[in-house]
């Protein structure tokens, strides 16, 4: 009877959890300060995902980047991930505690386009930030940066240069 149990749980989990579902995504109440955390107290960075709704690139990098094996596997062990509307009404409590809708946050942060990626360490720095659709590879490239701190002696740019291929 347990077998049986266990195994309509496994089929009820392939059924109705989405194919595209990101394992690194991280339920948040958007309160930055919690958020990083959280993070820090699992030894993890935190990213933002800036996305608005019907954005084709967004999907993209959700059913195609976010779905490759080496992505999931790393970012899952190292990043969470929260998402912020870029047209959104919903409250963000910034991480020097100011209260904005997710439109004024991004504005803040000078996004008008989606996706945009903000990365932080773990006392909440932004340590970099990138726009656009990123494959695999290189958003692979982009983890490391931040997870093995070469923000502290190089560029993004330079580092991705000088990975890429490898």
């Amino acid at each position: 009877m347990r077998a049986l149990f266990l195994l309509l749980l496994i089929v009820l989990y392939l059924f109705f959890i989405p194919a595209g579902a990101v394992p690194f995504l991280k339920p948040s109440f958007l309160n930055l300060k919690e958020d990083i955390d959280e993070a820090r107290k699992d030894n993890k960075f935190l990213f933002i995902m800036f996305y608005q709704e019907g954005c084709p690139f967004c999907d993209k990098m959700k059913r195609v980047t976010f779905q490759d094996r080496r992505v999931k596997d790393y970012f899952t062990k190292h990043f969470y991930m929260i998402e912020v509307d870029i047209r959104g009404a919903n409250e963000v409590v910034d991480l020097d505690g100011k209260k904005l809708t997710e439109r004024q946050f991004s504005l803040k942060h000078g996004v008008r386009l989606t996706p945009v990626f903000l990365f932080f360490d773990r006392e909440g720095n932004t340590v970099a930030k990138v726009p656009g659709y990123i494959e695999p590879e290189e958003f692979l490239i982009i983890g490391r940066y931040v997870v093995e701190g070469h923000y502290r002696n190089k560029s993004l740019v330079q580092f991705i240069k000088e990975n890429k291929g490898k």
